[in-house]
């Protein structure tokens, strides 16, 4: 018996050996072929015949595994999406900077949804954006909400509640800076009772004095967080910071005429329900009511939402075309959502029209359409005249930019409606040019970053001490208009530098490697107000 058992195990290991002999050449082969052939030749012509299948199969699945690897999407270098599904005709050609930064938590979920999340587009249009992936945020919003306060930033979380501050109130920037005063003063525990003394109507500030609170130093941090309801409640939950150092605010006005667009390609759990890009868009608008960049702002946000809604409709119908919804459910569901979008549909198309009729339009305004609400005049020497940039003085400022292009000379136009538009509410104009027996000879700019550029004085006046008082004058208006002075020089422009030097300006990075040919880098510079 343990003969017979003993023939049976050898056998048996005997059969099993060959099979794993063969799964061992399968692997090996797409490695070392030769070698397997050159060390273990065939026994005989069926062993051969069994062995040299398996690798020529190994050898086609490595070659198949080659051919399997994707290549990367292709997606526009502008907004970074599908040349489809591109929104660049309705964004800025520079990002728009505002007294209020925004900070976007997107839940890990909502960041996937990247071809309809409306986060990306707010980082396209505005200049300072900063978004965080995750569940739990307390880590980094700890020295982030830190380092906004350190700069004199008021850190808002825009999130509905019983105290959350209503900013369509009247005094709702009041009770912000109070609170927020009464918070670094006295703590979290103090405000939060104060709070329900400005529900009241009782101020801190007749306690300890009047605060004065100043209109044009408010800078806000506003936090915006991004996903569901579901998911937002916990993320807030999982971030009790948000709590414990933001003011928590909220908007009511949301009625038939500022419902949703977005509801038409995504569900929203109701009908006063808005996305976050029409959320952020609101709320800056009742945060800087009188700053024509918030306009601007919401404006080229409202219009990037409305394309892309165009854009997912059209292409969510080719895609049920090709594939029809199965049951019955989905196909009510469908039909509804169609109904919704065809509401929408002519609403959005016109809104794009005149957008761009308005554009086309800014090729012909004059001075009396766009820039005559504003006017600033100053005599200088030898009979020349400072003045502020008109809407019709674009194209002579486009001729002399070294960076002109095709959009350019709309660029400068929309830049210069802004700044008169800023002139007008604040007093203080910083895009001047300067003229001579009628003829623009100078010029200087504000970009929409909040930076001076486009320095300019034409050759025959120059050595006169023009680009001085061009600098001098707009540096002077931005500090009147509470902005920080920047601007960016490219490497080896020596006469600005040497201008800017001159008049107390410096290079924020003295150490950075000078580059040259091409790889000349624009450098950050600031002058200390």
């Amino acid at each position: 018996m343990r003969m017979l058992r003993c023939v049976v195990i050898l056998a048996w290991a005997v059969a099993f050996g060959e099979c794993f002999n063969i799964r061992s050449i399968q692997v090996r082969a797409p490695i070392c072929s030769k070698i397997v052939n050159k060390s273990h030749p065939p026994d005989n012509k069926h062993s051969a015949r069994r062995r040299l299948p398996a690798l020529e199969l190994a050898a086609n699945v490595s070659v198949r595994n080659d051919h399997s690897i994707m290549e990367p999407r292709e997606v526009c270098d502008g907004c970074n999406r599908p040349p489809i599904q591109c929104l660049c005709e309705h964004l800025p050609s520079q990002k728009i900077s505002l007294n209020t930064h925004t900070l976007v938590l997107q839940h890990p979920v909502e960041f996937r949804r990247k071809n309809i999340s409306t986060t990306p587009l707010i980082k396209l249009v505005l200049e300072h954006v900063q978004v965080l992936v995750g569940r739990s945020f307390d880590r980094q919003l700890d020295s982030i909400l830190q380092a906004a306060m350190d700069e004199s930033r008021i850190p808002l979380l825009l999130f509905p509640g019983s105290d959350a501050i209503t900013l369509e109130d009247s005094d709702a920037i009041e009770k912000i800076e109070l609170l927020h005063q009464d918070t670094l003063r006295n703590g979290n525990a103090n405000a939060n009772a104060n709070a329900k003394e400005l529900e009241e109507g009782i101020s801190p500030a007749s306690k300890d004095g009047n605060i004065n609170v100043d209109d044009d130093g408010r800078k806000y941090l506003l936090v915006i967080v991004d996903g569901t309801w579901t998911q937002a409640k916990r993320m807030v939950r999982y971030s009790p910071i948000l709590m414990d150092k933001c003011q928590q605010v909220q908007f009511t006005s949301t009625d038939a005429s500022t419902r949703s667009i977005y509801d038409s390609i995504r569900k929203q759990p109701d009908s006063h329900c808005l996305s976050s890009l029409e959320s952020c868009a609101l709320t800056l608008k009742l945060l800087e009511p009188e700053n024509g960049d918030v306009k601007e702002a919401t404006s080229y946000l409202h219009s990037a939402l409305k394309a892309l809604v165009c854009i997912q409709i059209v292409q969510e119908r080719k895609h049920l075309e090709k594939n029809p919804p199965q049951s019955i459910l989905h196909q009510e569901k469908m039909e509804n959502k169609k109904k919704r979008q065809l509401e929408l549909e002519s609403e959005v198309k016109q809104t794009l029209v005149k957008r761009q009729a308005l554009n086309d339009d800014e090729l012909h305004l004059s001075s009396e359409d766009g820039g005559g609400k504003y006017q600033i005049q100053k005599e200088l020497n030898d009979g020349m005249l400072l003045r502020n940039l008109l809407v019709e003085d674009a194209p002579w400022v486009d001729s002399r930019w070294p960076y002109s292009s095709k959009k350019s000379v709309v660029m400068i136009q929309r830049q210069l409606r802004a700044d008169t538009m800023n002139a007008t509410a604040t007093g203080y104009s910083c895009c001047l040019g300067i003229e001579d027996n009628g003829n623009l000879v100078g010029c200087i700019m504000r970009h929409r970053n909040g930076s001076l550029g486009i320095l300019h004085v034409d050759e025959a006046y120059r050595r006169q001490g023009l680009g001085t008082i061009l600098l001098s004058e707009a540096s002077s208006s931005m500090i009147k208009r509470a902005e920080p002075l920047m601007c960016y020089i490219v490497d080896g422009n020596t006469q600005s530098e040497e201008l800017f030097t001159s008049l107390g300006w410096s290079k924020v990075n003295i150490n950075d490697k000078r580059g040259t040919g091409k790889r000349r880098a624009k450098r950050l510079w600031t002058c200390r107000q």
